[in-house]
C-alpha cells in the first residue's frame, strides 16, 4: 500500500512543480502550484520515505532542460531539501533503532557497500529493462572490496556517465538525465544506510517500484525518437503484449502463499527466510517430514537462523527427540537470547525433566516479550506445583484481563484463592467472585465449578452454601460419571459441615487431588 500511494504523490509532487515554473514565468503567478507540489511531496514522504530524493530530480530536470541551475532553482528546491532532510533522517533513526532492534547486519565497510552499491544499480537496471528470471529472494553476492574485480560495475557506470557528458550536447544528456533519476531515487535502495531489508537482502524487486520509471520513460522516449509513428505504435504494442503475458505468468505464483514461497526455493535454495517460512507452512498443515527437511535446509544456508532452530526443535520435541529439540532451543537462544519460542519450548522440555523451577524462569521470559494465554496457563500451572502461590494467582488474573471468561482460568483462581496454604493469598471474597462467574458459564468436561464454588463458599465463611453447593457438586459429577470429582467433594463435605474450610497441604507434601486445581 505504502508503495502503491508513494508513487503517483511523487509524480503529482514533480507534475506541480513543473506547472510552477510554467507559470511562474508571468509576474505573481504560479504560487499555488508550488504549495500543491509541496503539500504533495509532504503527503509521498508520509507515505514512505523513499520518495525522499525529489529535490535531486527537481535540480537535475532544471539542469536537463535548461543546461544548467539557476540560484533561483536553488531557492525554490530549498523547502524540498528541508522536507527531505528531515523525513531522511527520521528514517535512518527509525532503521537503526527500532527497525533493526534486535537484528543484526553482517559487518561491512563504506567501501565494501560502495561496490556492492555499483552491482546493485546494473541489478536494477537490468530487471527494469528486461524483467526475467525474477524472485522473491535474490542469491547474496559475495563482494570483497580488496578483489580488483569486486569495482568493475562501479566503474562502469562512470564510464557510462563520462560517455554521456562528452555527447551532452546531443544524445547524451537525455540519456544522462535519465539514468541519473534512476540512480538518485534508487539511492536509498543501495545499501549506504542500515535498514531492515538488509538483514535478508541486497536487493529485492520492490525496492525500484519508484526508480524503474526512469529507465522505462528513457527507453520509450528513444523508440520515439526512431522515424515512422507506425513503427513507434508497432513495437509499443509488442511491448505492452509481452510484458502483460510476463505479468500474467508472474502474478500466478503470487496467487497462494505456499506457490510462491515453492517457487522462490526453487530458483534459490539459499533463501533460509523462506525455507524457514515454507517449512512453518507445512507443519502447520500436518507435513512434519516434509517440513523438517525445509527448516535443515535453512539452517545449511544460515546456521544461525532462530526461527529455523526452534520449528525444527518444535518437530523433534512432537517426535519426542528431547536431547536433539533441545540443542536447537539452545541455539536459538544463543543467536536471539531473548527469542519467546525458544524459551517457552525449553519451559516445555525442563517441565517433562521433572525441573518445574527452571521451566518457570524460561516461562517469564517468554511471556515478557511475548504475552500470551497458553504460556500463562502453564506458567501458573508450574508457580503452583512449585508452591509459588502468588505467582499462580497473578498469571490466572493475566490471563482474565484478556479473556475474562475464561473458564479454567476463573475456576483455577477461586479454587487457589479457596484453598492456597498461605493465608497471605487467599482470599475468599474474590474467590467467590471468580467461582460465581464460572458457574454461569457453559459448564466443560474434566472442571468441576460447584465444586470449586462450594470451596470458595467455605473459604468466606458462608459453610451452609458450602454444603448445599457441595452436595449438588456430588449428584451432578455422580450423574455424569466423574467419580473422581464426586469423591472428592464428598470428602470436602465433612470439614464445610463441621465449619471448617479445606486447605491444601504446601507444595511438596503429598498434595490430594482437587476438583478445580491448576
Amino acid at each position: 500500500m505504502k508503495n502503491t500511494l508513494s508513487l503517483p504523490l511523487f509524480l503529482l509532487s514533480f507534475l506541480f512543480y513543473l506547472r510552477y515554473e510554467e507559470a511562474s514565468m508571468r509576474p505573481n503567478r504560479g504560487a499555488r502550484w508550488l504549495g500543491c507540489s509541496l503539500t504533495a511531496f509532504a503527503l509521498a514522504l508520509m507515505a514512505k520515505t523513499s520518495t525522499v530524493m525529489l529535490p535531486v530530480l527537481l535540480l537535475g530536470c532544471a539542469a536537463w532542460r535548461r543546461g544548467r541551475v539557476t540560484r533561483r532553482d536553488w531557492l525554490n528546491a530549498g523547502p524540498y531539501f528541508a522536507l527531505a532532510l528531515g523525513f531522511g533522517l527520521m528514517s535512518v533513526w527509525f532503521q537503526k533503532h527500532q527497525a533493526l532492534t534486535g537484528a543484526a547486519l553482517a559487518p561491512e565497510s563504506f567501501w565494501e557497500r560502495l561496490a556492492i552499491a555499483g552491482r546493485v544499480f546494473w541489478f536494477y537496471l537490468e530487471k527494469a529493462l528486461w524483467p526475467a528470471r525474477l524472485n522473491l529472494v535474490y542469491p547474496q553476492w559475495d563482494v570483497q572490496a580488496a578483489a580488483p574485480a569486486a569495482w568493475l560495475p562501479l566503474l562502469a557506470c562512470v564510464a557510462v556517465a563520462l560517455v554521456c557528458w562528452r555527447w551532452r550536447g546531443s544524445w547524451g544528456r537525455h540519456v544522462l538525465f535519465g539514468l541519473g533519476c534512476f540512480g538518485v531515487t534508487l539511492f536509498p535502495a543501495l545499501g549506504f544506510f542500515d535498514a531492515q531489508f538488509l538483514t535478508r537482502w541486497q536487493v529485492s524487486d520492490h525496492l525500484q517500484y519508484l526508480p524503474l520509471i526512469a529507465p522505462v520513460a528513457l527507453a520509450a522516449a528513444a523508440i520515439a525518437s526512431l522515424p515512422g509513428a507506425a513503427f513507434f505504435r508497432c513495437v509499443s504494442a509488442a511491448a505492452v503484449l509481452c510484458l502483460s503475458v510476463l505479468t500474467f505468468e508472474r502474478a500466478r505464483v503470487f496467487s497462494t502463499e505456499e506457490g510462491l514461497f515453492r517457487d522462490t526455493v526453487a530458483r534459490n535454495p539459499a533463501a533460509w527466510g523462506v525455507q524457514s517460512d515454507l517449512g512453518a507452512l507445512l507443519a502447520a498443515r500436518g507435513a512434519h517430514a516434509e517440513a523438517a527437511d525445509h527448516f535443515e535446509a535453512a539452517l545449511r544456508a544460515n546456521p544461525d537462523y532462530p526461527d529455523a532452530h526452534v520449528n525444527l526443535g518444535r518437530i523433534m520435541l512432537m517426535q519426542g527427540q528431547i536431547e536433539e529439540a533441545e540443542e536447537h532451543f539452545l541455539a536459538a537462544l544463543k543467536t536471539e537470547p531473548h527469542n519467546p519460542e525458544a524459551h517457552r519450548s525449553l519451559g516445555t522440555i525442563l517441565s517433562r525433566q521433572g525441573k518445574p523451577g527452571q521451566a518457570v524462569r524460561h516461562l517469564l521470559v517468554a511471556l515478557r516479550f511475548k504475552p500470551d494465554v497458553p504460556t500463562r496457563l502453564e506458567c501458573a500451572a508450574l508457580m503452583h506445583q512449585t508452591g509459588d502461590y502468588a505467582g499462580a494467582a497473578e498469571q490466572f488474573r493475566q490471563v482474565l484481563l484478556v479473556q475474562p471468561d475464561s473458564l479454567e482460568s476463573l475456576n483455577n483462581l477461586a479454587w487457589l484463592l479457596a484453598t492456597c496454604p498461605e493465608d497471605k493469598v487467599r482470599d475468599g471474597a474474590e474467590a467467590v467472585r471468580c467461582a460465581e462467574r464460572a458457574s454461569r458459564l457453559p459448564p466443560r468436561k474434566g472442571i468441576c465449578v460447584m465444586g470449586t464454588l462450594a470451596a470458595a463458599y467455605a473459604e468466606a465463611g458462608r459453610f451452609q452454601e458450602a454444603v448445599e453447593t457441595a452436595e449438588r457438586a456430588v449428584e451432578t459429577e455422580t450423574a455424569a460419571g466423574e467419580t473422581r470429582f464426586a469423591a472428592l467433594n464428598t470428602q470436602l463435605l465433612t470439614y464445610y459441615r463441621a465449619g471448617r474450610p479445606w486447605r491444601e497441604p504446601p507444595a511438596g507434601k503429598g498434595k490430594a487431588e482437587d476438583g478445580g486445581a491448576p
